[in-house]
């Protein structure tokens, strides 16, 4: 088989709207892991979230945070690259000024201050594919997956010493006033990655972080090539993975951009897109 490593984006690509895989997509990856492939799962969730789905479509090593975090198969700690404090705290000092939702991804959980907030926010994301019950009852088991850990006041907690490393910052805010808080943060605060993952997000992490660079940190440690690489993602932090390995898929629900960043589009995520191409280029 010409690809021995499928590098898959999870929101959009493999989850659609109920936030699940379709039992046609993971029939696809067993039957690619046995002619020989790995699959990993490249996302911006946290260590916790990305391990646990990476077990429940077969197992396989992990990118976490956008590139920040590299897992092995069993959880364990490969890489891992944080925020330094003084663009972390630059960033989060222009987010409050900007009025956004912020929380860090660290390797020990996410941490948040305005709770409230946060669960508003992260109850109408899960409620647009499902019932509210359904959704309030995803948002508890989100935050207890994620190790979700409360704080009083978000910048105070990432100056202090002695605090985990920050692997991502995410914001979220509404989506026509984001582009111009990106182009702030990239114009005033050096050594952070600006991207997205959304119309209503922002996401940050250290300097040359991405999704390609950490599949080029488990390429090296696997000793498999990026042409030997099959990646699949439908949003702007998929962009630079989508351009790094050997054949980048975008998904048919991805903005006009990132199709362009591809080698071919699939079938949308509602579709089994990612299953059709797998059965096209890995066999069936």
């Amino acid at each position: 088989m010409q690809y021995r490593l499928i590098a898959l984006d999870v929101d959009g690509t493999l989850f659609c709207s109920r936030h699940q895989v379709s039992p046609r997509t993971l029939a696809a990856l067993a039957a690619a892991r046995r002619r020989g492939a790995i699959t990993v799962i490249a996302t911006g969730r946290t260590p916790h979230s990305a391990l646990r789905i990476s077990r429940e479509i077969g197992g396989g090593p992990v990118i976490c945070c956008n590139g920040a975090g590299l897992l092995d198969d069993s959880g364990g700690v490969i890489h891992q690259w944080g925020i330094p404090t003084e663009p972390l705290v630059r960033t989060l000092a222009l987010g409050r000024r900007a009025g956004v939702l912020m929380h860090c991804y660290t390797p020990e959980g996410m941490v948040l201050d305005r709770p409230l907030a946060h669960l508003v926010n992260a109850y109408q994301w899960l409620r647009a594919g499902g019932a509210a019950f359904q959704a309030a009852l995803g948002v508890a088991r989100m935050w207890g997956a994620n190790q979700t850990r409360l704080v009083p006041r978000l910048a105070r907690w990432a100056a202090a010493p002695g605090r985990p490393p920050v692997l991502k910052l995410m914001l979220f805010g509404e989506p026509a006033r984001l582009p111009a808080l990106a182009e702030q943060i990239r114009r005033e605060v050096q050594g952070v990655e600006v991207t997205s993952s959304g119309a209503d997000n922002l996401e940050v992490t250290a300097a040359g972080i991405s999704k390609a660079s950490g599949l080029r940190a488990l390429g090296e440690r696997l000793g498999i090539p990026p042409e030997a690489m099959i990646a699949f993602g439908d949003s702007d932090n998929d962009v630079e993975m989508l351009r790094y390995v050997g054949l980048g898929v975008a998904m048919g629900n991805a903005a006009p951009h990132v199709k362009a960043a591809a080698d071919r589009v699939a079938p949308p995520c509602s579709e089994d897109g990612v299953a059709r191409v797998l059965e096209e280029v890995c066999g069936g």
